[in-house]
């Protein structure tokens, strides 16, 4: 029951099932639609959750990308639409005024530098805020020990109670114009005082500078100069926007909003499942981008990444495959076999490239972004 709705599940639920009978479990018998869907109801959250919190642990290692000996790591949140029923719309809640739909509040913490590995993931009502899930967050990272953490944050999350839960903690918020009168009078560069906020005084690092648009962006960490530079303050938050990259793929690609039903529960795993399949996408490209990187042919104009539609596409039935193989080394070769194959297709890097936001599409998966699988 696990790996079916683990396996990329994007068409419709009775083909999709038949799939798997055929093609994993090698026979021509399948079940209805409505036996699995009652199945799904005997299953917990947990079933789901539990596995994609192991993939979470996977990332505690030393042996990853860093800035500076820092885990750079953003924590953003998201609207999740779901299907316009009565039910969902009780628990969850309703987006987009009085002929708006049912939706939730997502929220992520991503190791950007590692192929947007999702570190802990949160799913809840609209009424509950960002800043309560980025506090689950926080409690999280507790747990994982992740060595030198950097939260990032945008605008709207900072606050003297998140100042507070981060003593001890590299942060950087990005800020909002009267967050601050104190820092609002500030001139432009980057200084170090105590402010007062919320009757509490903190002391704090704060830099003002002027975006190409002309806008004044304001920062502000418990970071110091001797340790992260001007340049590298700018640097370390562009690298946020990396987190919307991993939304992108997660509602694009693995199509996280392409719900298999319409409860509470079935949506939670659903959340779950596909956060666990982003980060076995995640896995499967850190060691994929390190194979073309061996085998780069010096003659190419731009170094080569792995193209990730092809990736999920390569991992759709082989993946459970492989987690159904009790054989280590049987699995083993699965396995590589999965990431040779999905290192023979690569996209060109080309940096410093900008593009200016483009107005949404209201179709959930528009043309311009055909389903992988």
């Amino acid at each position: 029951m696990i790996t079916i709705t683990m396996n990329f599940l994007a068409k419709s639920m009775q083909k999709e099932l038949n799939n798997f009978f055929e093609h994993i479990l090698k026979t021509t018998e399948s079940v209805s639609k409505q036996a699995y869907m009652d199945a799904r109801t005997k299953l917990t959250v947990n079933a789901f959750k539990i596995p994609f919190e192991e993939t979470a642990k996977l990332a505690c290692d030393e042996d990853f990308n860093t800035f500076k000996g820092f885990r750079v790591l953003p924590i953003d949140g998201t609207i999740v639409d779901l299907e316009d029923t009565d039910k969902l719309r009780i628990h969850y809640g309703v987006t987009g005024g009085k002929y708006g739909h049912a939706a939730a509040r997502g929220s992520v913490m991503a190791d950007i530098l590692n192929k947007g590995l999702i570190l802990d993931a949160q799913i809840d009502k609209l009424s509950i805020g960002e800043k309560v899930l980025a506090m689950r967050h926080i409690n999280r990272l507790d747990e994982l020990n992740i060595e030198n953490p950097l939260l990032l944050f945008d605008r709207g999350y900072a606050s003297a109670e998140m100042f507070e839960r981060l003593n001890g903690t590299a942060f950087i918020f990005r800020l909002k114009r009267r967050f601050n009168t104190d820092i609002d009078n500030l001139p432009l560069g980057d200084c170090v005082r105590e402010f007062v906020i919320k009757k509490k005084v903190f002391r704090l690092r704060v830099l003002k500078f002027i975006l190409p648009t002309g806008e004044i962006e304001t920062l502000v960490t418990n970071l110091t100069n001797d340790v992260i530079s001007t340049d590298d303050l700018k640097e370390l938050y562009n690298l946020r926007w990396g987190v919307e990259t991993a939304y992108r793929e997660i509602k694009g690609a693995l199509q996280l909003e392409n719900f298999s039903g319409t409860s509470k529960l079935i949506v939670e795993q659903d959340f779950y499942a596909t956060m666990f399949l982003k980060n076995m996408v995640a896995y499967a490209r850190l060691d994929t981008d390190d194979i073309i990187e061996e085998n780069e042919n010096p003659n190419n104009k731009h170094p080569q990444k792995t193209n990730v539609n092809q990736l999920i596409g390569i991992l759709k039935d082989k993946l459970v495959l492989a987690l159904l193989e009790t054989n280590p080394r049987t699995q083993a070769k699965k396995v590589n076999a999965i990431l040779m194959q999905a290192a023979r297709y690569t996209i060109p890097v080309r940096p410093d490239r900008q593009f200016s936001r483009k107005r949404k599409h209201n179709k959930r998966f528009h043309n311009s972004g055909k389903s992988v699988l």
